[in-house]
């Protein structure tokens, strides 16, 4: 039976019996029967002896009506509280053949029986009582077992604690609102957990909490920090549209099969501070993980396999400044923030660690074919390659400021941007070639050509002081456009260049040209192949 608690507070909508009829709201238990109380046998599934509402015993804070037929004034012994500190002390059920190891109460029961019937009845009672009692303080449900209940569109004024609570049917929070914070620690829902439309204006917490069947958060809404940390998502985890204000927190979470998150909505109102946190984070069927149009430039993946996660064309990382890529927000978050402190190490951000999540997210992206993602994300990786400085050996402190600004890593930056642009390593190009033009006339180097005897050209030779300015001028422009031949023929390895250098420095030069004009040019080439490959 499916439960509905009204949305008004404290009052239960009246509820069909084992029999199917209606229960009014605060009729006896003894109404199932349709017989009076005096004549009632009583069953397994009953409590010994209902009293009336008007026979109840005054009872002492902290006790209930919940567990009338108690077994000789004991009380239910359940540990409660942050730290098992508190007892339950509501008066134990007596139910004969039940599954519970010890006596308890009727609320922490897992006998079946209470699914229906008076025993579901004074469960309703008891729970409205704590709810009553607790006004806008705290009501703890802590390891409650509860039956199949209906709390759509139910506002919960109370700070609620569901802590180790086993939800042992389905249960309804559709539409719920919990205006204090909600906690549903270590919670066990054994079947369908629906949270559809749900709203929580302070902090809600699902830490540890496992959900054995679908668990559905679409188009809920966390106002401040959410957290399931360590909880376990055994079928489908549904988080379409669902709007996260503060930072939500799923790490060393299990998502054991699909998870959607479409138009999910990360966006805390705190400037700097992570939106969605899947450190350590493990998924069982990556490939049906999927993130479509959804913002993750503030999501920390770090120590999370997202190789083959599916992100969709419409999610949003983080850009880097000049487009040059994406960026994660394992790059940039403050190290002394909570959740950046996994990020330290030996006193520096550990750039390692980043590195290894541009990998995944770029082979993630290569086997999708989507190559120009792919190629900014391996400009991230080798940024981080880079920046991660050496950390012991000799002259360390050397090594160090040299590794980000001329190391082989360094230069291929310089050069081509780490084989993401094709333009520079061109530029370059073309700027070398015009430099040693302007070197080789030089008289340390010197022209000569191919089969004239003794005669060397350089820019002491071509100026004649006879001849006026402009006619040195063009001579001088003559030996230019000579050595710019010439340089272009040495970067090409032609067999039988027109002119030479003429002396060994010149040559060294030559040389030169050709390992450096043949390294850029390759540089080009592998650009020209990662932005334009099928």
């Amino acid at each position: 039976m499916n439960v509905s608690l009204n949305p008004e507070p404290d009052k239960l909508v009246a509820g069909k019996m084992a029999d199917g009829h209606v229960l009014p709201l605060g009729a006896p238990a003894e109404a199932e029967s349709g017989n009076p109380s005096d004549e009632s046998t009583g069953t397994g599934g009953e409590i010994e002896h209902v009293e009336s509402p008007g026979d109840e015993p005054k009872l002492e804070p902290g006790e209930s009506a919940a567990g009338e037929g108690d077994v000789g004034g004991a009380r239910c012994p359940i540990r409660m509280g942050d730290f098992g500190d508190l007892k339950c002390g509501r008066k134990l059920c007596d139910l004969q053949g039940g599954p519970d190891n010890e006596p308890v109460c009727l609320m922490h029961t897992k006998d079946s029986r209470k699914q229906s019937g008076p025993l579901l009845v004074e469960f309703l009672r008891e729970f409205e009582r704590t709810l009553e009692d607790a006004g806008e303080g705290e009501a703890s449900f802590e390891r409650f077992v509860f039956p199949q209940l209906d709390f759509s569109q139910r506002e919960f004024r109370a700070r609620c604690r569901f802590n180790f609570a086993t939800f042992s049917e389905g249960i309804n929070f559709r539409r719920a609102i919990f205006a204090q914070g909600a906690n549903f620690n270590s919670a066990i829902f054994t079947q369908d957990a629906n949270f559809d439309s749900a709203s929580f204006a302070q902090d809600a917490s699902f830490n540890s909490a496992i959900f054995t069947e679908d668990a559905n958060f679409e188009s809920a809404s966390f106002t401040q920090d959410a957290s399931f940390w360590r909880a376990t998502f055994t079928q489908a985890a549904r988080f379409v549209d669902t709007k996260f204000y503060g930072t939500v927190n799923w790490i060393k979470s299990r998502f054991l099969d699909r998870a959607e998150f479409r138009r999910t909505k990360f966006d805390p109102l705190v400037e700097g501070q992570p939106a969605a946190v899947f450190a350590l984070a493990s998924f069982s069927k990556p490939s049906e993980i999927v993130f479509d149009d959804v913002e993750l430039s503030r999501a920390l993946f770090h120590d999370c396999d997202v190789s083959q996660v599916s992100f969709s064309s419409s999610v949003r990382w983080g850009r880097r400044r000049g487009k040059r890529g994406h960026k994660v927000f394992e790059e940039t978050i403050d190290l002394n923030q909570e959740f950046g402190k996994e990020l330290e190490r030996n006193g520096e951000r550990d750039y390692r660690k980043v590195e290894q999540i541009y990998q995944q997210l770029k082979k993630n992206y290569d086997a999708r074919l989507d190559y120009w993602t792919a190629n900014e994300f391996h400009f991230g990786e080798m940024e981080m390659k880079r920046l991660a400085a050496p950390t012991d050996g000799r002259l360390l402190w050397l090594r160090r400021w040299l590794h980000p600004r001329l190391s082989p890593v360094a230069l291929y930056r310089c050069a081509s941007n780490y084989g993401n642009s094709y333009w520079k390593p061109f530029l370059w190009l073309l700027l070398t070639l015009a430099l040693f033009a302007a070197l080789l006339p030089f008289p340390a180097t010197g022209l000569k050509r191919q089969g004239a005897a003794g005669r060397v050209e350089t820019y002491i030779s071509a100026w004649d002081f006879q001849n006026g300015y402009s006619g040195n001028l063009r001579s001088e422009g003559r030996l230019v456009l000579k050595s710019a031949i010439t340089a272009v023929d040495t970067a090409t390895f032609q067999r039988s260049p027109e002119y030479t250098p003429a002396y060994p420095g010149g040559r060294v030069l030559a040389i030169s040209e050709t390992l450096l004009t043949s390294s850029l040019f390759a540089l080009f080439l592998l650009a020209i192949r990662r932005q334009f490959r099928r």
